[in-house]
């Protein structure tokens, strides 16, 4: 074996033992990027947050407060159908007078009568040929009468809609004086308001970044049909100081159209998330967040 073939050999050795690492390594780093969240989501609303991996403050029996229900407001009167006004009235023409025909008796048979026949001329119809005057109708008269018409319709539906204002105003009057009562029955005696969480007291913190990926992963909602549990869409979202969230994407896509819309509908939806640790000293910090859809059926 020469010099050359020397070469070529440990060449071709070192680009399949080359290959043989990106085989073995390569799926490594893809499962790292695709590998969902293993966080507890949160039960509990933090009011502050920490960059230690610890959860606390509030209280654990605390329940949420009653659920008030609405009265069913009475559906609004029907609307009153007014009758439309009468069109005006058309002059009509006098009709032309009657002819007035006497009646001639019969004249008897000169065959049978005894006296002499004498022919006999009918006598012509009388005609009056007096015009008969009727008063008429004017322009301003009709245009008065259909001012008037409108006048009484439009106060007509000013009463209306003062009544319809009248029992709105009341509805509201109503509801607003319930909402009173119950607020006052349920802070009245010894009523305390206890938050949420899992210590024995006081303002309720968690981990700031398990607080915004349990925002996240509690407003997304996986589309049904979904039959790939391992789908995973990865998104970046930048959150202020005061938990604002100043801008959100994704950043790579899982391969399946339903997940990552569903995902983008739940990055619209988020405008708050969770305030930054008093210690930060930034103004706005990055996370990434991964959406698994596995992970997302077992939490519930």
């Amino acid at each position: 074996m020469n010099r050359l073939q020397k070469k070529c050999f440990i060449a071709s050795a070192g680009l399949h033992l080359l290959l043989l690492l990106v085989l073995l390594i390569g799926p490594a780093f893809t499962a790292s990027q695709t590998k969902p969240d293993t966080m507890p989501v949160l039960d509990f609303v933090p009011l502050k947050t920490v960059d230690s991996a610890l959860s606390g403050g509030g209280n654990p029996n605390a329940k949420p407060p009653p659920a008030t229900f609405e009265k069913p407001q009475p559906a609004p009167p029907a609307p009153v159908v007014k009758p439309e006004p009468p069109p005006p009235e058309t002059v009509r023409e006098p009709d032309p007078p009657k002819e007035t025909v006497k009646e001639v008796a019969p004249r008897p048979d000169p065959e049978y009568s005894l006296e002499p026949s004498k022919e006999r001329k009918p006598k012509k119809p009388i005609l009056d040929l007096t015009p008969i005057t009727r008063p008429r109708e004017t322009k301003e008269d009709i245009k008065a009468r259909a001012q008037a018409a409108a006048q009484a319709e439009a106060r007509e539906e000013a009463r209306e809609e003062a009544r319809r204002d009248t029992d709105r105003r009341r509805r509201i009057a109503s509801a607003l004086g319930s909402a009173a009562n119950n607020l006052e029955s349920s802070l009245s005696g010894s009523t305390s308001i206890l938050l949420k969480g899992p210590g024995g007291g006081g303002v309720p913190y968690a981990n700031f970044l398990q607080a915004v990926k349990s925002v996240y992963q509690s407003a997304w909602v996986v589309p049904d049909g979904i039959t790939d549990d391992n789908a995973t869409t990865a998104a970046s979202v930048t959150i202020a100081r005061d938990g604002t969230v100043v801008s959100s994407r994704i950043t790579r896509s899982s391969g399946n159209p339903g997940v990552d819309r569903s995902v983008q509908v739940t990055l619209d939806r988020v405008k708050s998330a969770a305030p930054l640790p008093d210690t930060a000293t930034e103004n706005q910090r990055t996370v990434n967040i991964n959406f698994n859809v596995a992970a997302k059926r077992a939490a519930g």
